[in-house]
């Protein structure tokens, strides 16, 4: 001990020097991640949430129409029945028609008023390796609380995609989270989720998402995209947007969005975007 002393008090004092400078190079690189993410954390859930203010209206404008179709095909047999004031019945049932059908269309107009206007974002080459890397460790918290352990097999030689960096991470994000609430439902074989990035075909940029959940059947495999369907168990967090916004993002970037067949029980979903 006593000569382990005296060596550290003959160290030349640049080594010392050295040493603090290093350190406080690392402290420097921990605070500046830390910003960065906090920075990205912000803007993709400004962004999320214009998505999902935009998808609660786009469906509630869907969802309302069907009613208002099925008032105005009656309302329209009613006029081709020849209902009149003097057909006794009529009169009341037709009035409560149009009354329903002006109402009806006046909710309609006030919510496409409450669609946020459309941005133009510019697009620039993102690493899409980057972006999953971004979303684990935002996610990173989320995952360790429900005991999942997440596997990444990344390809390391993938072309850029061009599109905004933050409405890709949003994304990413959202089919993790889709993952991780699959990996709660009942039946889950594992609690593991695993994703892989890799060119795909025609050279497109491929993510695969695979969790060890329930699954999917396979004629909800186009349904699950649909704005408020859930297959989860009900709960004020499975409103059934999350792939719908996914779907959303993906189109708006050219791009194609599917249910994979698996080897494997739970449910595979796949991303594929064009490379610069």
């Amino acid at each position: 001990m006593t000569e382990q002393l005296a060596k550290r008090a003959h160290a030349p004092f640049y080594t010392v020097e050295c040493a603090s400078r290093c350190q406080l190079v690392e402290f420097q690189k921990q605070e500046y991640e830390k910003a960065r993410l906090n920075a990205i954390r912000a803007r993709m859930a400004e962004t999320e949430m214009e998505y999902r203010t935009r998808e609660v209206i786009d469906g509630a404008l869907y969802l309302l129409q069907k009613p208002l179709n099925v008032m105005t095909a009656l309302s329209n047999n009613l006029q081709r029945s020849g209902c009149s004031v003097r057909t006794p019945g009529c009169m009341p049932m037709g009035c409560a028609l149009d009354e329903a059908l002006d109402a009806g269309h006046e909710a309609a107009r006030t919510l496409k008023l409450s669609l946020p206007n459309d941005k133009h974002i510019p697009h620039a080459p993102v690493n899409i390796n980057e972006a999953i890397r971004d979303c684990l460790i935002i996610s990173a918290d989320h995952i360790d609380a429900c005991g999942i352990e997440v596997f990444w097999r990344a390809s390391s030689d993938l072309p850029m995609i061009l599109c905004d960096d933050i409405t890709v991470r949003v994304l990413l994000r959202m089919l993790l989270d889709n993952a991780i609430n699959a990996i709660g439902e009942n039946g889950a074989t594992a609690r593991e989720v695993r994703v892989i990035s890799r060119v795909g075909a025609d050279r497109m940029v491929e993510v695969c998402i695979q969790d060890t959940g329930p699954g999917i059947d396979r004629a909800a495999r186009t349904k699950v995209f649909e704005p408020f369907y859930t297959a989860w168990q009900a709960g004020p967090h499975h409103a059934g947007l999350g792939l719908a916004i996914a779907r959303q993002i993906v189109a708006d970037l050219h791009g194609d969005i599917e249910v994979r067949e698996s080897n494997v029980r739970g449910s595979t979903i796949c991303v594929s975007l064009p490379a610069c």
